[in-house]
């Protein structure tokens, strides 16, 4: 069985490779599109692509991907990884940087969705003045926050906590949704809805969007292979819109791309952020 997974897993990541270049050039990007088109078409990429080809929902590409996942988001060498990635700010962040920084001196409460260890605060505190009681409290799983207790105890951290429960972020100044957004089943209005008192100010950066409907893909970074929705951009604002927000920033995380094997012009040449308040 094992042997089987493994020999499947080999010819997926090669027919990724050969799609991925044939998708890059003009005719090769019609060709996979046209066959995608017809239900036959569709049937002989989803079996040649196996779990990189596109799909409806979340749970379905997670469904797909589950026995080449490789431990997914809380696998310790992907927390180590986003976490030295995130040790000094990516392009992206001084976009986010230029919409806080007069906010944050009036920023008490943040709560950091999918905030891993702790990326983003201990990026942060090294470019922003943060006030010396801002509370910072990171949503994740528990793996991942049983690492980012011990890491920020180590380094004598006091403002940093860590939660499963999303009703923490109720009455926050600031949600943050940086890469994050896009490993969640539901859009972050939706999640908004199921909070009281909802933040002020809503930061999201490096999130893949997309003009067509919501579909899933499956991100594959070598060491794991992980799950993600592309979110469609438009219903995404309006969305945000009818909770009473307005986007008064936007901006392209130009570092991160993401191919769409077998919808190519889907493709994603850069990741977006948005920068919303509540009037």
């Amino acid at each position: 069985m094992e042997a089987n997974i493994r020999l499947r897993d080999i010819q997926i990541v090669w027919a990724a490779k050969v799609f991925r270049m044939v998708g890059a050039i003009g005719y090769g990007r019609r060709l996979i599109e046209g066959a995608g088109r017809t239900r036959f078409g569709a049937a002989i990429l989803g079996s040649i692509l196996g779990y990189r080809r596109s799909f409806r929902g979340l749970h379905e590409a997670e469904r797909a991907v589950k026995p080449y996942a490789k431990g997914g988001h809380e696998n310790l060498e992907n927390l180590a990884l986003h976490l030295e990635l995130n040790r000094v700010a990516r392009p992206s962040d001084y976009a986010a940087f230029y919409y806080l920084r007069d906010q944050i001196p009036g920023i008490k409460r943040i709560f950091d969705l999918g905030g891993n260890v702790g990326n983003l605060y201990y990026c942060y505190r090294e470019y922003l003045p943060l006030r010396s009681d801002v509370m910072w409290t990171v949503y994740d799983l528990p793996e991942t926050i049983s690492y980012g207790k011990d890491l920020a105890d180590s380094r004598n951290i006091k403002n940093l906590q860590f939660t499963d429960d999303l009703r923490q972020a109720d009455d926050v100044d600031l949600f943050i949704a940086s890469g994050s957004l896009q490993y969640f089943d539901k859009s972050l209005p939706d999640l908004l809805k199921s909070i009281d008192r909802r933040p002020k100010y809503v930061l999201i950066n490096r999130v893949p969007m997309t003009e067509d409907q919501d579909f899933a893909v499956v991100q594959d970074a070598g060491h794991i292979r992980v799950a993600c929705m592309l979110y469609n951009r438009s219903k995404l604002i309006a969305d945000f819109e009818r909770l009473g927000y307005r986007v008064l920033g936007e901006w392209q995380a130009t570092e991160l791309r993401l191919t769409v094997l077998d919808r190519p012009s889907s493709s994603v040449w850069a990741y977006t952020g948005l920068w919303l308040e509540h009037v």
